[in-house]
């Protein structure tokens, strides 16, 4: 993928006194800093984060990964690309859309207190720019995915599919991949066996158009 980075001290002061300091004032940016910090710390304890393998995808994961974060996939910004994409956003540079494999773990991590207030949602982005400076998107799709909601008694791709197809994520073909894809926009599709059918049809078909 392109370098989407832009360049220069200045990009990264205007785009830290934009982003943090319309939620409070700039002097407050280093304690969403450390805030940021204590969320990777409480989730290395409780063991929601470590160091993944950052090897080749497996199917199911690159299909995941395709479905959910296809135009974001590793690309990268400055200082990361959380704040790097909400400044070309501003400036109407067209910036890649959906969101990042940082973003949708940080929602995770910080899913204590999730709602739309400006400080919490400066909190999540703060926490997706470090996740970025620790970990590659294989990385963070892997930590993403061992407690992604797959519906009912199915929470993390392995549970999911052990329980769904009695096999290890690893040995899931394409179709059975697309399926596990489906659930995680409607967990409910599992009581709905003809549209989880044509759903991961769809997505299966959208992910084999994309070159390796």
């Amino acid at each position: 993928m392109d370098n989407l980075a832009p360049c220069g001290p200045v990009f990264i002061f205007v785009v830290i006194i934009v982003l943090i300091g319309l939620a409070v004032p700039a002097t407050f940016a280093v304690r969403f800093w450390m805030d940021g910090q204590s969320v990777l710390a409480r989730a290395e304890q409780s063991g929601a984060l470590w160091t993944p393998r950052s090897n080749r995808l497996t199917t199911v994961e690159r299909t995941i990964a395709m479905d959910q974060f296809r135009d974001t996939w590793l690309t990268h910004g400055a200082p990361c690309r959380t704040f790097a994409f909400m400044w070309f956003d501003i400036t109407d540079q067209n910036p890649p859309q959906g969101i990042t494999v940082s973003q949708k773990l940080a929602t995770d991590l910080a899913s204590e207190r999730q709602d739309s207030s400006i400080r919490w949602q400066v909190r999540r982005l703060v926490v997706a720019c470090q996740l970025e400076q620790r970990y590659n998107d294989r990385q963070l799709l892997r930590l993403w995915l061992a407690h992604a909601y797959f519906g009912r008694d199915a929470e993390g791709v392995e549970a999911a599919s052990q329980i769904i197809f009695d096999k290890p994520s690893a040995a899931l073909n394409a179709e059975e991949s697309a399926r596990l894809a489906a659930l995680l926009r409607g967990p409910g599709l599992r009581t709905r066996p003809e549209d989880w059918a044509l759903r991961a049809q769809a997505i299966q078909a959208r992910v084999a158009a994309i070159p390796h």
